[in-house]
C-alpha cells in the first residue's frame, strides 16, 4: 500500500479513507479548505508540537510529561470524533482537564501575567497553547453549522488553560 493515493490532487478529501465518510453537516468528499478539515489539520499540528514538547522534556519525570502524554491520548480520541465517529469521552476528558487545572493552580498559584519564557520546554508548551487556541477558533468557525460538537470546543478551551499552567510549572522548574 502506497501513501500516495492521488485522491487528494483535486483539492478534496475523505476522512479515514472512506469515500462517503460524512463529516458533520456534509456528505462524501469535502474541500481541503472545509472548516472541519482546517480544524483537524490544526489538531494534527497540535499533536505534533506536543510530541516535540514531550521529547524535549523526556529527561524529566513527573506531572508535565505525564499530562502531555495523556493529552495526546485525548487528542487521539478527539480527532475521529470531530470527523463524525461516535465518542462518549468529551465530558470525561473535560472533567479530567478541569481537575488537573485546579490541582496545578492550587499547588502553583499564578502571580501576575507570565510572558517571559526562559526554559525551552516552557516556551514550547506556550507555543502549543497558541496552536490549541487556533484549533479552538477553527472549531468555533466549523460549529456554525454543527452544535453537537460544542463539548469539544470546551475541551480545547480547557486544554489551552492546562498548557499555560504546565508552561508555568516547567518555567518554575518545580515538581516535574
Amino acid at each position: 500500500m502506497s501513501i500516495t493515493t492521488k485522491k487528494g490532487d483535486d483539492g478534496f478529501t475523505s476522512f479515514l479513507g472512506l469515500p462517503e465518510s460524512g463529516f458533520p453537516g456534509t456528505k462524501g468528499r469535502v474541500s481541503k479548505a472545509d472548516p472541519f478539515i482546517e480544524c483537524l489539520g490544526t489538531l494534527d499540528e497540535l499533536d505534533a508540537f506536543l510530541a516535540l514538547c514531550e521529547t524535549t522534556l523526556a529527561a524529566h519525570s513527573g506531572v508535565v510529561t505525564e499530562r502531555i502524554a495523556e493529552v495526546r491520548q485525548m487528542l487521539f480520541r478527539l480527532m475521529p470524533a470531530l470527523a463524525g465517529l461516535p465518542s462518549e469521552s468529551a465530558g470525561a476528558d473535560i472533567a479530567k482537564l478541569e481537575q488537573w487545572i485546579t490541582a496545578l493552580e492550587t499547588e502553583n498559584p499564578i502571580q501576575g501575567f507570565v510572558r517571559n519564557w526562559t526554559r525551552p520546554g516552557a516556551a514550547q508548551l506556550n507555543a502549543a497553547r497558541t496552536i490549541c487556541r487556533r484549533a479552538e477558533r477553527r472549531l468555533a468557525a466549523a460549529l456554525e453549522s454543527e452544535n453537537a460538537l460544542v463539548p469539544y470546543l470546551v475541551w480545547l478551551n480547557r486544554l489551552s488553560d492546562l498548557l499555560f499552567l504546565l508552561a508555568i510549572l516547567e518555567e518554575r522548574h518545580v515538581k516535574r
